[in-house]
């Protein structure tokens, strides 16, 4: 018969393994800032040194619930919940190992001091201490060690509320070669921008909106959706019931969002959407879990990143109790689509990459391109269905230079035509077109030249040929660049009114 035997962990072992669980600056941070979302703080602060000679030390500090010292010392506890236990709806943890394994994956020494009742508690995980000791031992702060941490006094102001605290950043040390605070200035800057889109809801929503300080710079909240911007595509918002692992029915809700052309967002929507650098690397799906964006820029393997599709954006949102079915890590930072549901997302995927696709090939030549249009670009697919670019000798504007010009002068304009084609800069069209650096100066002065050149043209058909204006007009507001101008048909026919029959 088998026997019950005890075997406890290695204390130094263990913690060391679980400093090294894949969490970023910013995903650390995030993840203490669910603890005092939980706790219903109303203001939420990232505390930096302000200067080398400072403490180097970071503190995130809330004005929540607080803990007595009993409730801080399970807090403090590895594994303090389960990852099955019935949660709150608005709980954002899930295994009671956040706090722990998102600090330390940071720095060696972590404090939590908190506020209850008036009694002020504090309790602290020391690396260092746990591998001199080989045992899961915490210390707990007398009151003379508590009035002397960095970041104290903030906390002291409120008398209400918990600040969790990192110290000696062992990691940050040697892949800054020891220079602490410039680094910690560095991810300080990075923080501000992944807080305001990690958080957006908190700090943007219709009710309990939460502000977020890093020290007193005020975060303000991204929209990765532009759900104001007039030009933006949405589509109407779908539900898709899944059972948990108790067999309970939930929903999740899923909506697409196509942004605007980049040409027409402001700089203050730029700055909304994370700039325009980030377009391409923060398409897909943008998966919520109780309003905290968890995962975002992936499409899940269902289809690769392409530029056409880098505005197209479909957000999901879960609740807490399907946390096991998505595989959502300990980090937050991934996420699996649960099978029996990636069907019906694949169709809403598909039906967002057409319209964003549509929307990017709308304002070029469409792929079925109007046969009566005279264009000056042709496109061509070669036998491996790749294409190719050359200029239209067939256009009206190629035919009316021509008629212009010597037969010697056609034949060095057909080598220049040639070499323009052989030498298009496709790579770094691509590459600036990619970071929206693509321009196209147009003056003030366009609608008059193309206008003083249909006149030209028209006024030369017409003496060639003696057709009659109309229809040469016609002709002639089919052909680029006079088609993109609709308005000058009008200002033609004006011109041309007293001979127009």
């Amino acid at each position: 018969m088998s026997k019950d035997r005890q075997i406890d962990p290695r204390a130094d072992m263990l913690m060391g393994s679980m400093r090294s669980m894949g969490y970023s600056f910013e995903s650390a941070v995030a993840d203490i800032i669910d603890n005092s979302i939980s706790a219903k703080a109303s203001t939420i602060r990232v505390l930096f040194p302000l200067t080398p000679l400072d403490n180097l030390a970071v503190g995130i500090l809330d004005d929540g619930n607080g803990m007595s010292k009993q409730t801080l010392v399970e807090a403090m506890r590895y594994g303090s919940t389960a990852s099955e236990d019935l949660r709150d709806e608005n709980d954002l943890g899930r295994f009671g190992l956040g706090l722990k394994s998102a600090s330390l994956s940071q720095c060696k020494l972590l404090t939590v001091v908190s506020y209850w009742n008036g009694q002020v508690s504090a309790f602290s995980w020391d690396y260092d201490y746990i591998l001199e000791k080989k045992a899961w031992i915490a210390k707990e702060l007398n009151q003379s060690e508590i009035k002397d941490l960095p970041y104290f006094n903030d906390l002291q102001q409120t008398k209400k509320g918990t600040l969790v605290i990192w110290q000696n950043f062992d990691t940050l040390h040697k892949s800054s070669e020891g220079l602490v605070f410039d680094a910690l200035n560095d991810l300080k800057n990075k923080l501000d921008d992944s807080l305001g889109l990690i958080f957006h809801r908190f700090l943007n929503g219709n009710k309990n909106i939460i502000k977020f300080y890093i020290n007193n710079h005020k975060v303000k909240p991204q929209d990765p959706f532009l759900e104001n911007h007039p030009k933006t595509t949405t589509k109407k918002e779908r539900s898709i019931a899944l059972q948990d692992s108790n067999g309970i029915e939930r929903l999740i809700y899923i909506k697409p969002y196509i942004l605007p052309f980049a040409t027409d967002l402001s700089d203050s929507d730029k700055k909304l959407i994370g700039g325009l650098e980030n377009l391409r690397q923060r398409q897909g799906f943008y998966i919520y879990r109780n309003n905290r964006l968890i995962i975002w820029g992936t499409w899940f393997g269902m289809k690769p990143r392409a530029e056409l599709t880098k505005n197209a954006r479909i957000r999901v949102d879960i609740p807490n109790s399907l946390d096991d079915i998505w595989s959502i890590n300990v980090t937050k930072q991934t996420a699996t689509i649960p099978k029996r549901i990636q069907n019906q997302l694949k169709s809403t995927v598909i039906q967002a990459l057409e319209i964003s696709t549509t929307k990017q090939t709308h304002r070029g030549r469409k792929e079925n391109p109007d046969e009566e249009r005279d264009y000056i670009w042709q496109r061509f697919a070669d036998r491996n269905h790749s294409f190719y670019y050359t200029i239209n000798q067939e256009s009206k504007l190629f035919k009316y230079v021509q008629s212009q010009m010597t037969e010697q002068d056609f034949d060095l304009l057909l080598m220049l035509v040639g070499e323009i084609e052989k030498n298009i800069p496709l790579q770094q069209l691509y590459v600036d077109k990619s970071n929206e650096k693509v321009s196209i100066n147009i003056p003030d002065s366009r609608i008059d030249d193309v206008f003083q050149l249909s006149v030209t043209i028209a006024s030369t058909i017409h003496q060639s040929t003696n057709r009659p204006y109309t229809e040469i007009i016609d002709d002639i507001m089919k052909s680029e660049p006079f088609c993109n101008y609709d308005e000058i048909k009008s200002k033609l026919i004006d011109n041309f009114n007293h001979v127009i029959e």
